[in-house]
């Protein structure tokens, strides 16, 4: 005859077991049964930041999976009506080069008058983001190479918005 089980070892045993298999389960789950329809994970969102948030601007903060960090203009006016629209931890700046910095950052939004596309663009891949450039990329050809440039050698995407 076998010597009995003590009680406790099997039910430990088993909780383990069962939890195990709970854990296992749970990982396996569709994010969208956790969180409901509309749930994106923190990890799937994309921090974004807008300079020039004049008229134009204004109209790339609601994109689906981004979310806006951070804007920038050097007019004052803008950045107030942008912050009535935005979230209250939105920081502002009116230099673009201190948003740059911001290590939460994911994409810059190039949205100023046309004659800045490619300084920026440069500033931006240097510093290690993904840019969203409105059109025209650049005024010169070689304004358009020294972009192509820094987002080769610093890994960025670089994308140009177009309507059409």
């Amino acid at each position: 005859m076998e010597p009995k089980k003590p009680k406790l070892q099997e039910n430990r045993r088993d909780f383990i077991k069962k939890a195990a298999i709970g854990i296992a389960s749970f990982t396996i789950l569709p994010r969208y049964v956790l969180g409901g329809t509309g749930f994106i994970a923190p990890s799937d969102r994309l921090t974004k930041a807008v300079i020039g948030v004049g008229s134009m601007g204004r109209g790339h903060f609601g994109y689906d999976g981004t979310q806006v960090v951070a804007i920038c203009d050097v007019d004052t006016r803008h950045l107030a009506i942008a912050q009535t629209m935005l979230d209250k931890g939105v920081k502002s700046f009116s230099n673009y080069k201190d948003l740059l910095k911001l290590p939460e950052v994911d994409i810059v939004h190039i949205a100023t008058p046309p004659h800045w596309h490619g300084i920026m663009a440069v500033d931006a891949a240097n510093a290690g983001k993904d840019i969203w450039c409105e059109k025209p990329m650049t005024h010169t050809i070689g304004e358009g190479k020294r972009v192509m440039e820094a987002v080769e050698k610093h890994g960025s995407m670089f994308r140009l918005n177009t309507w059409f």
